[in-house]
C-alpha cells in the first residue's frame, strides 16, 4: 500500500495531465489564470480585483492585469460601487457567462469521451474513486 504522501503525489501527477489534456483542445484566448477570475465571479458574483486577488492567492496589480484582459475580450465588465465611489466592482458579463459555459461543455465531451472508450468496470471505479476524493475538496 502508498503511503499518503506518495498517494498525493500520484494524484496531484494525474491532475496536471488531465489539466493539459483539457488544455490541449482549447480554442478561445483565455488564459488560465482569467478562466479561475471569470469561474470565481460566475460562482460568486460580482467582486473588486483586492477581493479578487486574494480569493485567487495572487497580488492585486496581476489580478488587475488579469481583469483588464478579460475586460477588454467582453467577458467581464466594471461598475462603480453604489457604496463607495472609490470602489470598482467587476461582474461577468453575458458573453462572459456563454463563453464559460462553452468551454465546460468542451472540456466536459473531451472527458466524456475517454471515458466512454474505458470499459463499464472501470467507469463505475472511476465514479467510487470520486464519491471518495470529492469530500477531500470540502474540508
Amino acid at each position: 500500500m502508498e503511503s499518503s504522501e506518495e498517494l498525493a503525489g500520484d494524484l496531484l501527477t494525474l491532475h496536471g495531465r488531465i489539466r493539459r489534456t483539457l488544455l490541449t483542445g482549447k480554442a478561445d484566448e483565455v488564459s488560465a489564470s482569467q478562466t479561475a477570475a471569470l469561474g470565481r465571479l460566475l460562482r460568486h458574483g460580482e467582486s473588486t480585483v483586492a477581493d479578487l486577488a486574494r480569493a485567487e492567492g495572487v497580488r492585486p496589480q496581476s489580478m488587475g492585469a488579469t481583469v483588464q484582459a478579460l475586460v477588454d475580450l467582453g467577458l467581464v465588465e466594471r461598475r462603480p460601487d453604489p457604496d463607495d465611489g472609490r470602489r470598482t466592482l467587476v461582474r461577468a458579463t453575458d458573453t462572459g457567462s456563454r463563453a464559460r459555459e462553452d468551454a465546460w461543455a468542451t472540456r466536459t465531451r473531451v472527458l466524456a469521451d475517454r471515458l466512454a472508450a474505458l470499459p463499464e468496470d472501470d467507469r463505475r471505479t472511476v465514479a467510487r474513486a470520486l464519491e471518495i476524493l470529492t469530500p477531500l475538496t470540502e474540508a
